[in-house]
């Protein structure tokens, strides 16, 4: 079995200043994988051991701190716009295509911006208990406005990644917890049924699991090795 190995970087994105990394082994290649954490006081450390597995499969990956979180600065307000900006900066400098992208949480509705431009090719989007978002909260700063577009009921129907995924054509793959108290169940089928010109859309579910599949995975070598071969396959 090949030794994996970690490599930390920085990046500048707008005045923010990233912490990232690269996981891989020595038959990895180039890297074509990114991923991104979610939000509360996540950090790019809590996909290592999936990383770890993925990389075992011989697929390597990058990961950024978005501002504000880990080791990378905050010095300026934070937003899903934002957020979609730095994720940008990591796949320009970081990945090659083919690419492939995994959001998880709130990097759900990030994950799928960045696919659906074309440029960027993507070709496969990974969401793992992955949120969208009403449209109007997309530029507002993290904070009461923001908290409050997010409380209007089902306010995540109005989300405007919705229409944009339709005109998709790589694959997608939604990633379920059964037992998720955050993330409406709704929300893959939803994306399914918007995302008419994929090339595949399945939607798997985790028996069992709640909100915190990354947490669970780090423990659980069975979960880490099946969200890995999701990601490569």
């Amino acid at each position: 079995m090949e030794a994996v190995s970690r490599k930390d970087f920085t990046l500048q994105a707008g005045v923010e200043t990233l912490a990232c990394d690269i996981i891989s082994t020595p038959g990895c290649g180039d890297v074509h994988t990114l991923f991104l954490h979610g939000a509360g006081h996540s950090t790019r450390q809590r996909q290592w051991p999936v990383r770890e597995a993925l990389a075992r499969l011989g697929h390597a990956s990058a990961a950024i701190d978005f501002s504000g979180h880990g080791d990378s600065s905050a010095l300026q307000a934070n937003s899903l716009a934002k957020r979609l900006a730095e994720a940008q900066s990591a796949l320009d400098r970081f990945c090659r295509p083919p690419r492939t992208v995994v959001g998880v949480s709130m990097s759900g509705e990030i994950a799928m911006r960045l696919a659906c431009i074309a440029q960027n090719q993507i070709t496969h989007i990974v969401t793992i208990v992955g949120a969208i978002y009403d449209g109007a909260a997309f530029h507002l700063p993290f904070g009461p406005d923001f908290s409050a577009a997010l409380r209007r009921p089902d306010s995540w129907r109005d989300a405007h990644v919705l229409q944009q995924i339709s005109g998709y054509r790589g694959r997608i793959t939604l990633v379920r917890a059964a037992e998720d108290k955050v993330i409406p169940s709704e929300i893959a089928g939803l994306i399914r049924e918007n995302a008419g010109a994929a090339a595949d859309c399945r939607i798997v579910d985790l028996p069992g699991v709640d909100h915190r599949v990354s947490e669970r995975s780090a423990e659980d070598e069975a979960l880490r090795e099946l969200l890995a071969q999701l990601i490569a396959n």
